[in-house]
């Protein structure tokens, strides 16, 4: 591999010191440098990654991502459907959950592991001093339901909450390398990378992002917390009618359930190890919107070792 212009990938020196000793980085910036040979930084500057999670499939979100972007100059010329495990889930934000709860993580593999993610590539058109991977970011919108504006991505999708997010995009080109190495196996991925070189989507891409839009197989889905809460208390009370001595465990369940409208936090992995114990089959999504809504996310004190880029640093 040759040398690394990390001032073309990433303006946050935290971000190259953990990244030059990072596998998927170093084994990714490999495969851009061929692939692309001289061509690279053009190619990096006008190009983006972003992933329509499981709770944006399921609930349908992928015209509305693509409304959106045609409206802001980016085309998808990418696409790919992979699943989460639980060590891809961890991988990806290595660096970013050094601040989460052990809740937060039980939560998210829930989130990540409930179906497909659809990876897409983007290709920006015309001209920005910002790379596309920026761009995206900030057009994005906010973590912070707080802070998120109506107009941008996460406003649009009108996500429930924080961690029921339904995108994830790379925020500089350095992590588009590092994450689509990671993410996709050696086949697709050398595919895909030809897809970023040439800039334009394949016949096997349109196909996919119409069985995505027009199958009937995404979208059936609503995060709906009340309705969750409604059909979990449910069939934990047949449940404990059925089987008296399973009595003081749904008990349990159901207290922890009525402090929610009150506004408390669930104890996750201890309440999901109650419900386990009463064997019954509750869905994937009830558990998702549920446990997203009302966990304690961050450990107190605790930091990312890397954060976001700040804004404007590529413009200086």
């Amino acid at each position: 591999m040759g040398a690394t212009n990390w001032s073309a990938l990433t303006r946050m020196p935290v971000k190259a010191y953990h990244y030059e000793l990072d596998t998927c980085f170093r084994e990714g910036q490999d495969e851009v440098q061929e692939a692309f040979g001289d061509r690279q930084e053009e190619v990096l500057h006008r190009s983006a990654l972003m992933l329509v999670k499981p709770d944006g499939m399921a609930t349908g979100k992928l015209g509305v991502i693509r409304d959106f972007l045609g409206t802001h100059n980016f085309s998808i010329i990418g696409a790919e459907l992979f699943r989460f495990n639980r060590h891809t889930g961890r991988e990806l934000w290595r660096h970013q959950h050094t601040l989460a709860s052990l809740d937060r993580l039980a939560v998210n593999d829930i989130v990540l592991q409930a179906g497909p993610t659809l990876l897409l590539l983007l290709r920006r058109f015309g001209d920005h001093p910002e790379p596309a991977t920026v761009h995206l970011s900030s057009l994005k919108g906010k973590a912070d339901m707080s802070q998120q504006t109506p107009d941008s991505l996460r406003g649009v999708l009108q996500r429930p909450n924080r961690l029921c997010s339904m995108i994830h995009c790379a925020d500089e080109p350095a992590d588009l390398v590092r994450e689509l190495n990671l993410l996709m196996d050696p086949a697709p991925r050398h595919r895909l990378l030809g897809r970023l070189r040439e800039g334009v989507s394949s016949p096997a891409d349109e196909d996919l992002l119409d069985h995505v839009l027009h199958s009937g197989e995404f979208g059936n889905v609503t995060l709906d917390r009340d309705g969750a809460v409604r059909r979990i208390r449910h069939t934990v009370r047949e449940r404990a009618t059925e089987h008296p001595d399973l009595a003081a465990a749904a008990g349990r369940i159901e207290a922890w359930l009525e402090g929610t409208e009150r506004g408390e936090l669930l104890p996750w992995r201890e309440f999901t190890r109650v419900l386990k114990s009463l064997d019954i089959k509750v869905d994937v999504w009830d558990m998702a919107i549920v446990g997203s809504s009302h966990i304690v996310e961050d450990e107190p004190g605790a930091i990312k070792v890397i954060g976001n880029p700040r804004s404007g640093s590529w413009l200086a």
